[in-house]
């Protein structure tokens, strides 16, 4: 069985890097750029589609993913020593989002230092609470209250000291029957800016879940998640949603349920670099 799992993490490993390749030679290619401009979170994003968390995990691609018609580019998730080591991304016209790894065994100290480490890089930040090492936050109910009412205090400092407003979001999981109104509602007591909804259940990332995302019921449930939180969070928050985009109608449905930015990682995989381009050539409706 051991052998069977490393050779699966191989085979996911080269997938992954011969995709980043194939979107980074894709970037210096002469092209007419799709713009389908949005504003959210008070920026001015190039298009509603971006690529999500884990696909440019360092920032090799940075903001250049515009040239492909991506609105922005979230990079990480990162832990505290990875972005301390951040380079600067200057290039390209898409936004940089840096997903923030919160680790449980952390201090709120070092939170929030990491916090300070990625925020002169990014154009926005998204705190990831849905990896493993978060997990034991999501039972603490008085720790996570006071860890994300001091991150998100830092936000502020940050924004009002440096001159500059850098929008603070949290990633939460999104499932069937477990819609995390509770969470979404104390993101809306700290004045968050946004709250990023993944529908998927979390890793492995196989070739079936990609095809089971072709149902057209399972798309329908993500865009009735999103109907429901766009309508408990009353605009106080901009959501995002990651998970299974796939076509053109893929995105137009979680748009048209609410979301107001929308993140792809296996399409992108499985369907090269000209997704972005295929999914904004459709007719808006």
């Amino acid at each position: 069985m051991a052998e069977k799992f490393d050779l699966h993490a191989l085979r996911k490993h080269l997938t992954q890097r011969l995709a980043l390749g194939l979107v980074d030679m894709a970037c210096h290619m002469p092209t007419l750029a799709i713009s389908r401009p949005v504003t959210a979170m008070g920026l001015r994003f190039p298009s509603p589609l971006g690529i999500a968390a884990g696909f440019d995990h360092s920032g090799r691609l940075g903001r250049r993913v515009a040239a492909l018609g991506f609105g922005f580019n979230e990079i990480g998730s990162l832990t505290f020593d990875q972005v301390a080591s951040l380079a600067p991304a200057h290039h390209g016209d898409a936004r940089l989002g840096i997903n923030l790894t919160l680790d449980a065994s952390q201090s709120t100290a070092e939170a929030c230092s990491m916090l300070s480490n990625g925020w002169p890089h990014a154009d926005y930040l998204v705190l990831n609470l849905i990896g493993p090492a978060s997990a034991p936050l999501l039972q603490q109910d008085a720790r996570l209250r006071q860890l994300l009412t001091a991150l998100r205090q830092q936000q502020q400092h940050l924004n009002q000291a440096g001159n500059r407003r850098v929008p603070l979001v949290a990633k939460l999981r999104c499932l069937p029957a477990q819609i995390p109104f509770s969470l979404a509602g104390l993101l809306l007591e700290l004045g968050f800016d946004g709250l990023l909804v993944a529908h998927d259940p979390g890793p492995p990332a196989t070739r079936q879940r990609y095809h089971d995302w072709q149902d057209q019921r399972q798309q329908a449930q993500a865009c009735e998640q999103i109907e429901h939180l766009h309508s408990f969070c009353g605009g106080g928050l901009t959501l995002m949603s990651v998970g299974g985009i796939q076509s053109a109608a893929d995105l137009q449905g979680r748009l048209n349920a609410g979301a107001q930015l929308v993140q792809v990682h296996a399409a992108l995989l499985h369907q090269g670099p000209w997704l972005a381009r295929r999914l904004l050539r459709a007719p808006w409706k």
